[in-house]
């Protein structure tokens, strides 16, 4: 892997953190600091949701607005609300093409299959031995397998999605240094 080659993430919405109450687990305030975070050391960030295009959470931007600046900035920022208006499908992601991913809202087991084809991108990530973040919805289940070769990070504290994106950063940059050096 090229070290000049920008960081390419993808951020997975899943539906289960999508709805109407202001009560869910997800919403855009914990979603815009890892974003930022991402896009601000220059990674191309990659939006999904199980079915593309305009997620849904997206109405939460106008219903539930907020003074926290990161999401003041994404309320402001045309490519960002671009961004989630127009998200790509699972069936789209080639796991080849990133380096991580972020899953916002996963609930189930990562080693069945769900109904909304989180599982099966998130066992492809594993598998290759990429690093993935989950930050579950209702409930997750860790097989008893775990993340097999690969490297799952979860969490759902309310820092756990800031430490998290950290956490794949830094996992990244040393696989990157191991591989000019190997």
């Amino acid at each position: 892997m090229d070290h000049a080659t920008p960081i390419r993430l993808l951020v997975i919405l899943s539906a289960d953190m999508v709805g109407e109450s202001p009560n869910d687990e997800i919403r855009i305030e914990r979603i815009a600091p890892v974003y930022y975070m991402f896009k601000d050391l220059e990674a191309d960030v990659v939006l999904a949701t199980p079915t593309g295009g305009y997620a849904a959470l997206a109405s939460d931007l106008r219903q539930f607005p907020s003074e926290e600046p990161c999401v003041q900035r994404f309320l402001s920022d045309r490519e960002a609300r671009d961004d989630l208006a127009d998200t790509l499908s699972l069936d789209q992601i080639v796991v080849d093409d990133f380096d991580a991913a972020f899953c916002f809202g996963f609930s189930g087991s990562i080693s069945e299959a769900d109904e909304l084809g989180v599982a099966p991108v998130i066992r492809a990530f594993l598998a290759d031995q990429k690093p993935v973040a989950i930050i579950p919805g209702r409930g997750l289940d860790i097989a008893a397998d775990g993340a097999g070769s690969g490297l799952l990070v979860v969490g759902d504290s309310g820092q756990a999605a800031t430490l998290a994106a950290h956490a794949l950063l830094n996992v990244i940059e040393v696989r990157r240094q191991f591989a000019t050096t190997a």
